[in-house]
């Protein structure tokens, strides 16, 4: 990873909010749209055990929502899971709860 300064990072702070008075054609950055995967196995048997604890509590579309829910959450950790870290990431000192004199 570079190194940038102050000012060169506000000067490109400040160009990117003035381009779309300058540049024809500008549009909005738009969020990449998800794409539509088949739930994982393990999406499909946590929604599942959350159908057989609350039977009359959630219809299908509900059920529909949670899965997509738990399976985006799944793939969020997975994503965690693949992120590599080195010493300069974790904190500099070690925390203990104080539970007293002992």
């Amino acid at each position: 990873m570079t190194e940038v300064s102050r000012r060169a990072f506000a000067q490109q702070l400040a160009l990117m909010a003035a381009a779309p008075w300058f540049v024809e054609d500008a549009k909005p950055i738009q969020p990449q749209q998800q794409q539509t995967q088949e739930p994982s196995a393990l999406a499909k048997a946590l929604a599942e055990s959350v159908r057989l604890r609350y039977p009359d509590r959630f219809s299908a579309e509900d059920l529909t929502a949670i899965t997509r829910s738990i399976d985006g959450r799944l793939r969020a950790i997975e994503r965690l899971y693949q992120t590599t870290l080195t010493n300069a990431d974790e904190p500099d000192f070690v925390y203990s709860v104080y539970r007293g004199v002992d």
